[in-house]
């Protein structure tokens, strides 16, 4: 996802933040936030649900900060199986568990000396885990697993959730104490359904970057596409648009976007919250979209040989919802009804 933008400015370029698209006052605010982070070495906490770009934030901070010259590593706190956790963290030496190797290893701590370990989804962290991570805040020391010997280290900390934190720490599932150690700098990145004027330069940025992914050649996007995709929650956010984009791609066959390409519960969503008070884009959407959906149940039932049943499941709906459709385009029983350009629905 965004992390493809960061490949464009690995080494920080002249403007980290570049990588960080959108001009919406939320996203406005959070980059600004995050440019004052990077100027000094307090811990940074960043917010948001999943997808947003949670990690090129701290990846931007970490390159335009004094320490874009160290390491930046990143540990996901959700990933790492519990056995292996604290091995993970702050390493291990020869003999502290069966199967560790004799050479003993480095734990993330120690990698990022010198520059910005990046916590993230550290709402997943246990409690046993917490402890430890606050008396590295504390102290800037590590042991590794089986060793009492302090190891110093020089980090950076910067942590990524998308668990309300206080919510944890009332219930008694997060450290009041790493909790405040964390949030010394609180940056807040909206969802994509809170930005909705900023996806049609997402929508630009994913073409150029999946264009070569997909050996396609768009250049253009159906305005119906666009106002589909601004239409749409997101839950998934900037991952789950970037997804959609690339689905879209694989089945164009030409230089423009257009609605049948897009995955179709997009543009069903579209079609069921349309917005009947803003007349002429919703007019214009509303058409484009009752054309594509009319042939696409046109095509499905001609490829399950107008099957309905057959249909409905390859269009993802149930059967009493293809027949409120078949309804709605007046589409015939034998499903050779003309394609909407010719005939009104």
């Amino acid at each position: 996802m965004l992390s493809k933008q960061g490949e464009q400015s690995k080494n920080g370029g002249s403007n980290p933040f570049a990588v960080i698209l959108g001009s919406s006052p939320e996203i406005v605010v959070a980059c600004n936030l995050a440019k004052r982070a990077a100027r000094g070495d307090s811990t940074v906490l960043i917010i948001g649900e999943t997808g947003v770009g949670k990690s090129v934030f701290a990846k931007a901070i970490h390159q335009a900060s004094r320490r874009r010259g160290g390491p930046f590593v990143t540990v996901n706190c959700a990933a790492i199986p519990e056995t292996l956790i604290e091995s993970e963290f702050f390493g291990y030496v020869d003999g502290a568990f069966t199967g560790a190797s004799r050479k003993g290893k480095p734990g993330k701590f120690e990698l990022a000396n010198g520059g910005t370990v990046f916590l993230d989804e550290i709402g997943d962290m246990t409690l046993t885990l917490q402890a430890k991570v606050l008396r590295v805040l504390q102290e800037l020391v590590v042991e590794r697993l089986g060793d009492t010997h302090e190891i110093p280290v020089d980090v950076r900390v910067i942590a990524a959730t998308n668990k309300d934190l206080a919510k944890l720490m009332e219930s008694g599932k997060f450290r009041e104490d790493l909790y405040y150690r964390l949030n010394v700098i609180s940056i807040n990145i909206p969802p994509l359904r809170d930005r909705r004027e900023d996806i049609p330069e997402f929508i630009e940025w994913f073409l150029r970057s999946l264009n070569k992914v997909c050996n396609t050649s768009v250049t253009c996007v159906h305005p119906a596409v666009i106002e589909a995709f601004i239409r749409y929650p997101w839950p998934g956010n900037l991952r789950e648009l970037e997804n959609a984009v690339e689905h879209a791609l694989n089945l164009t066959d030409g230089d423009e976007l257009r609605l049948e390409h897009i995955p179709p519960h997009i543009w069903q969503h579209a079609i069921e919250n349309a917005d009947k008070n803003d007349a002429a884009c919703a007019k214009d959407l509303d058409d484009s979209l009752a054309k594509y959906e009319r042939d696409l149940i046109i095509a499905a039932l001609k490829t399950t040989g107008n099957n309905r049943s057959k249909a409905a499941r390859l269009l993802n709906i149930s059967r009493s919802g293809l027949y409120k459709k078949l309804h709605k385009y007046d589409i015939p029983r034998d499903g050779t009804a003309k394609r909407l350009t010719e005939s009104n629905p």
